[in-house]
């Protein structure tokens, strides 16, 4: 049997043990609060775009969101692809008034015209231009933009016509990189890789893989290309992540995505890359062995963290699944643009959605 000053000293060290545990779990709560209000996000509705858009490749400059040369919904008569044709208009989002503005046209029309910003500059590069005979005429042409021209002129062309690439800015020059071009009349996917340096496209080391229809993000001046797929092995969908070293002119291979995806969309807030939906084609036997092709579209959003090489998938889906949407990040928010909710060219969509992102 215990004795009173036995019991004393227990009482006080069960007291002791229970505020320390007390502590600890109030801490517990606190980081996991914390955890909650860094990682809130939610979804708002913006303005539409004038017109139904697909295969969207948007920049933000000076403060603006552009849109320029895109798969247009278009009446019967107008279209080369279903209901769509490529674009000569170029689209401006101005944030303060909430509103769209139309630029100046394009001097001819296109679709997957990639932009870029760079040193007061935009960019309009390659892409495809569209006949009722064949909606994939690959370019080499780059358009280049100025506020103060309002018209846009015709700048260095690539080496090689090139679309469905990739986009980015590093060191202050510009990259271009994958996508599809022309070999011996045939248009298949391609590794290349070039950076305009002294208004001359210079080659640069290829990608590691010849594919199309990726994303990429430049963070910390390290450009980052994830996903895309390759026509040649049926339309396979990819979940690579690489990133650029412009210092050795090489890949490093990271964390791969947690879905392969294509015809995807990324941009990058609070210092993490948010990449956004897409599309998957796939080949099946039906009852006869007949190879038949299935699609879907993806709703997801998918953060990677570049400091722990990792991603976070259990994030607040966007509102509908969509493909060949643009994302750009404009005062800490992305700007999701039009897309389409089906694969292919159906679907298409005039809808902006924007994601914030709460980090206390």
């Amino acid at each position: 049997m215990l004795k009173w000053n036995e019991i004393g000293v227990t009482l006080c060290v069960l007291l002791g043990i229970m505020t320390v545990v007390s502590k600890q779990a109030s801490s517990n709560s606190s980081e996991k609060l914390a955890t909650k209000l860094e990682t809130d996000m939610n979804w708002r509705s913006a303005k539409p775009l004038p017109v139904a858009l697909q295969e969207v490749y948007p920049a933000e400059y000076k403060g603006r969101i552009y849109i320029a040369g895109a798969f247009e919904k278009v009446e019967p008569a107008q279209a080369t692809l279903a209901h769509l044709a490529a674009s000569e208009k170029t689209y401006i989002y101005d944030d303060i008034t909430k509103g769209w503005l139309l630029g100046p046209n394009l001097p001819e029309p296109r679709h997957h015209l990639g932009l870029v910003s760079n040193n007061n500059m935009l960019y309009a590069i390659g892409g495809f231009d569209a006949s009722k005979e064949n909606a994939w005429i690959v370019k080499n042409s780059v358009y280049t933009y100025q506020e103060d021209t309002l018209k846009w002129r015709r700048g260095p062309d690539l080496p090689i016509p090139q679309g469905e690439s990739v986009y980015g800015v590093v060191n202050g020059e510009v990259h271009v990189a994958g996508g599809r071009t022309l070999v011996d009349g045939q248009l298949v996917d391609t590794d290349k890789h070039w950076v305009l340096r002294n208004k001359k496209w210079v080659s640069a080391a290829p990608l590691p893989l010849a594919s199309n229809s990726a994303a990429s993000v430049t963070l910390n001046n390290e450009w980052y290309v994830m996903g895309g797929r390759i026509n040649v092995l049926d339309y396979k969908n990819l979940a690579t992540l690489h990133k650029y070293d412009a210092s050795s002119d090489s890949w490093v291979k990271l964390a791969p995505m947690p879905q392969a995806s294509a015809g995807l969309a990324a941009a990058v807030i609070n210092n993490r890359i948010y990449v956004f939906g897409g599309e998957e084609y796939t080949y099946v036997y039906d009852e006869e062995n007949k190879k038949i092709m299935k699609t879907r579209t993806f709703d997801d959003v998918w953060r990677y963290d570049v400091n722990q090489d990792a991603w976070v998938t259990e994030l607040l889906k966007m509102r509908s699944t969509l493909h060949g949407l643009g994302a750009v990040a404009v005062n800490n928010e992305v700007y999701i643009l039009g897309g389409a909710v089906k694969a292919g060219a159906t679907g298409t969509s005039n809808k902006v959605e924007v994601l914030s992102v709460l980090q206390r």
